[in-house]
């Protein structure tokens, strides 16, 4: 317990001495390593899984000003608990603000999963960006992933000779909804 509070200690005092300029007007990149963490009862028996998908995104656009960026980008993640993933192209807005020597920012992330029959991908996340140099930033954010998937709807068909037989009759879409968790440096 007495290395969480010093962890958090640590984290806080970094935030207020550190001292981050604003990102400057034209191209800008981030690339960032993605954590997204669920917990469910898949078999409906329960008992709670974890799901855990980690991976890397990468973004680029342009820096309109100060506190607006706007970019587009691609997102990989893997759980390889379900050997399932998620792989999504995204428009990416985001917002950078400074008061004082706290430099928090938000953004959102919108796009179209391309795997699991596809689906949304909706990612909102605010974090702390510390500076590194010149043109160079840390960020750190915590946020929610929404990704969309297609499942198939079965039928159990039970046979003249009294076998049961399990048919697809159509599919649906639904979306899950992970907390998560990122770290990355922007240019």
């Amino acid at each position: 317990m007495k290395r969480v509070i010093l962890t958090i200690l640590a984290v806080l005092m970094m935030c207020l001495i550190a001292v981050a300029r604003q990102p400057e007007r034209g191209y800008r990149g981030l690339i960032e390593w993605s954590n997204d963490l669920r917990s469910m009862d898949m078999w409906g028996n329960g008992e709670r899984t974890a799901q855990f998908y980690t991976g890397l995104s990468t973004s680029h656009g342009y820096q309109f000003n100060p506190w607006l960026f706007i970019g587009g980008g691609l997102v990989y993640e893997h759980c390889s608990k379900l050997d399932s993933h998620i792989l999504a192209p995204f428009i990416h807005g985001r917002t950078d603000w400074q008061f004082g020597k706290f430099t928090p920012f938000g953004d959102i992330r919108a796009g179209y999963n391309l795997s699991q029959g596809g689906g949304v991908y909706f990612s909102p996340n605010v974090g702390y960006r510390f500076n590194w140099g010149r043109k160079a930033g840390l960020n750190i954010g915590v946020g929610l992933t929404v990704q969309g998937y297609e499942y198939g709807i079965y039928e159990i068909v039970v046979s003249p000779e009294g076998y049961n037989t399990l048919l697809q009759i159509g599919s649906g879409h639904s979306a899950l909804s992970f907390f998560s968790f990122r770290i990355g440096l922007d240019f």
